[in-house]
């Protein structure tokens, strides 16, 4: 099968849904100088995986779950003391907001990421998650 069909071999609808229209919106967003103690109780609190770092209103990276884990967790470096700025990633991969379900996913699969952020124009509007892809897959599936 091929992405864009549903599992009856005809056309999917999801290739006509934007990811604008899936993201998450308002983006969850920390300043660079924020604490990652302060990023992980943020996390958890809003039970989200990620936020994006920001420099007053420039977004410079994203950090995740997995940023927490690896680069201060394993290792062994102290949270209170470690800043975003230190462990985000970047560049951000982005997407224009009115693309399709399809191009986010192989924006995803070519650079290796679970997110991507979702641009109108220069202006940040969403954030746009494998786990928001898979639901709008989902629900699109008449099964």
């Amino acid at each position: 099968m091929k992405i864009g069909e549903s599992t009856y071999g005809k056309p999917s609808t999801l290739s006509r849904v934007t990811v604008g229209s899936i993201a998450r919106m308002p983006v969850p967003t920390v300043n660079r100088s924020e604490t990652v103690s302060e990023i992980a109780s943020l996390m958890v609190n809003s039970n989200i995986g990620a936020v994006i770092v920001m420099r007053d209103t420039e977004p410079l990276g994203i950090v995740t779950e997995r940023d927490l884990v690896r680069k201060v967790i394993y290792a062994g470096k102290d949270a209170r003391e470690i800043v975003a700025q230190e462990i985000m990633t970047a560049p951000l991969i982005t997407i224009s907001f009115d693309r399709s379900v399809e191009d986010a996913l192989e924006i995803m699969l070519h650079n290796h990421v679970r997110r991507l952020v979702v641009l109108k124009g220069e202006s940040m509007v969403g954030l746009l998650t494998e786990r928001r892809l898979l639901r709008a897959k989902l629900l699109d599936d008449p099964k």
